[in-house]
């Protein structure tokens, strides 16, 4: 099918026969509905195939692989797939998205706003070359924009970052960069992560 054609369908078509799909939360400040349940694998398709059958396969297989698996005490299945989604783009393997996870946990319940790097990208590669504008969406957790989870996901994570969302590592820290040697440094406090860094003579490539 046509992106275009794709797009409309995920946007518009009634899926709500998949329970997964029925249970993501309306809010007007999320841009792309099914952003997030389109479950990362490799599919066949066939030539003009009906977009709502295209989107269709995708969510079969979202059922399928995340369903209730993963839940996180008082977070719904769409929150976590939220936080998995910035945890999808903020860590390159299994253990650092569970510390991640950790980071991102601890400022929800501290009420400090995400400040994920991942969040701000999405809104500069994703959404303003569509729309030209992305304050209309909620996506943006730096400050002075969203505060809390981004509106909805901002792209279709995977196993290791579900599990990591909902089994997150049991660290009190608050803060963490990928420092130039491509290592990640944690810390209670953004003093603690930077003298970690210093003592490695790095820098933060990347800092939330």
């Amino acid at each position: 099918c046509t992106r275009k054609g794709f797009v409309d369908a995920a946007q518009s078509y009634d899926f709500s026969y998949y329970p997964l799909a029925a249970a993501i939360a309306k809010n007007p400040k999320r841009c792309y509905r099914l952003e997030g349940y389109l479950y990362p694998d490799t599919y066949e398709f066939y030539t003009d195939m009906k977009p709502q059958d295209v989107v269709g396969k995708f969510l079969r297989n979202a059922q399928e692989r995340i369903g209730a698996k993963y839940a996180y005490s008082g977070m719904t299945t769409d929150q976590v797939i939220t936080l998995a989604s910035v945890i999808e783009r903020e860590a390159d393997d299994a253990e650092n998205m569970k510390k991640v996870s950790a980071v991102f946990h601890n400022r929800l319940k501290a009420r400090m706003i995400l400040q994920a790097d991942s969040t701000r990208d999405y809104c500069n590669k994703y959404l303003i070359p569509v729309f030209g504008d992305s304050s209309k969406y909620a996506y943006n957790t730096y400050p002075g924009r969203a505060s809390g989870l981004p509106a909805g996901p901002i792209c279709s994570p995977g196993a290791n970052a579900l599990y990591a969302a909902a089994h997150p590592a049991a660290t009190g820290d608050l803060y963490f960069a990928t420092g130039t040697d491509g290592k990640y440094y944690y810390g209670k406090t953004q003093k603690d992560r930077d003298a970690l860094m210093t003592a490695a003579g790095v820098k933060p490539r990347f800092a939330d």
